[in-house]
C-alpha cells in the first residue's frame, strides 16, 4: 500500500528543519560550504529527498533571508504602532532593531554581516523572482525607517527633508555596529556593551529628539 502523502504541516516542519540547519552551516562555515548533499547528510535524508522541499541551496538561503526580514519587519511594525509620538516611535524601532539582532544572531549575520549573495547576484538567473521577493521584504525595513524620520521632521523640524536618507544610514550604521559587536563578544575585555546599549541608542538619536517649537 503506498505511503500517504505528508500533511502540509509535516512538510513545513521539515522545511523549517532544513532552514535551521542551513543557517547553522552558513554561520559556522560560510555560504560557500553550504550544499544540498551536506544538508541531507546532516539531517539524515537521502540526497534526493531534500530536493522534495527545496530546488537548490540558493532557494534555501533566500527563503531564510525572507523569513528573517519578515520577522524583523514585524518587530518594526509593532514598535511603530507602540506610540503616536514620532520621537518615541523612532526610539522604539531603534531598540527593536538592536534587541532582535542580538536575539537572532544567525539570521542577523546572513542578513547584514556576512559575505553572502545579494539581490543583484540573482538578476538574470532562475532564482531572480525569489530574490526579488526577498529584496522587497528587506526594503520594508528601510521604508518604515524613512517614514518615521519623515514624521520626526514634520513633528519637530529636527531633520531637513534632504537629510532623511543620510540620517537613516547614520542611525542604521551605528545600530549595526552595536549589534555586531555584541554578537562577536569582542568588547568583553573592555566592558559589557549590553550595559551601554540604551545610552548608545539615545546618543545617536539625540539630535532628532528636540521638542517641537510650538510645545
Amino acid at each position: 500500500m503506498p505511503k500517504p502523502p505528508a500533511s502540509p504541516e509535516a512538510v513545513e516542519a521539515v522545511r523549517e528543519r532544513i532552514l535551521a540547519e542551513a543557517l547553522f552551516i552558513i554561520n559556522q562555515d560560510g555560504y560557500a560550504d553550504l550544499s544540498m548533499r551536506r544538508l541531507a547528510r546532516r539531517l539524515g535524508f537521502t540526497a534526493r529527498t531534500i530536493y522534495n522541499y527545496y530546488s537548490n541551496k540558493d532557494e534555501i538561503y533566500l527563503m531564510a533571508l525572507i523569513k528573517g526580514f519578515q520577522a524583523l519587519a514585524e518587530e518594526f511594525e509593532a514598535a511603530y504602532m507602540s506610540s503616536d509620538n514620532p520621537v518615541e516611535k523612532m526610539r522604539a524601532v531603534a531598540r527593536a532593531y538592536v534587541r532582535w539582532g542580538i536575539e537572532n544572531r544567525h539570521y542577523y549575520n546572513i542578513m547584514f554581516s556576512m559575505d553572502t549573495p545579494k539581490y543583484a547576484d540573482y538578476k538574470g538567473t532562475p532564482m531572480e523572482e525569489t530574490a526579488d521577493r526577498q529584496n522587497r521584504t528587506a526594503l520594508r525595513l528601510a521604508r518604515i525607517g524613512t517614514d518615521i524620520l519623515k514624521e520626526v521632521a514634520a513633528y519637530n523640524g529636527a531633520i531637513a527633508p534632504e537629510e532623511i536618507t543620510f540620517r537613516l544610514l547614520h542611525i542604521w550604521s551605528t545600530l549595526h555596529g552595536v549589534v555586531s559587536l555584541c554578537i562577536s563578544r569582542v568588547t568583553l575585555e573592555v566592558g559589557d556593551l549590553r550595559e551601554a546599549m540604551d545610552r548608545i541608542v539615545e546618543e545617536v538619536l539625540r539630535p532628532l529628539t528636540k521638542k517641537p517649537p510650538y510645545s
